[in-house]
């Protein structure tokens, strides 16, 4: 215990070695984390990568449901505007 002790009193001392020594443990803390961050990107990638289907699945596009009517060609009615509120009485 008596080193550490030793070693904390010359950083506090010398505030250019404090700096450099608690840069060097951020740097580290840092490393640290961006590995298990990594990690977790590779394991999220992977269960997407479980559960994605593949091109050839057998999953088709069904336009029946999402498609409008069609609308017959040998139809001849026409919208017409009803004008008779519009008419002036006299």
């Amino acid at each position: 215990m008596g080193l550490i002790s030793a070693i904390i009193a010359l950083l506090k001392a010398v505030p250019s070695l404090e700096r450099l020594f608690l840069s060097v443990a951020d740097a580290v803390k840092e490393a640290k984390a961006k590995g298990r961050y990594e990690e977790k990107l590779s394991d999220i990638d992977a269960a997407i990568a479980a559960h994605r289907l593949s091109d050839g699945a057998g999953v088709e596009w069904s336009e029946g449901v999402d498609r409008s009517p069609p609308v017959s060609e040998g139809s001849t009615i026409s919208a017409t505007v009803d004008e008779s509120g519009t008419a002036e009485g006299g």
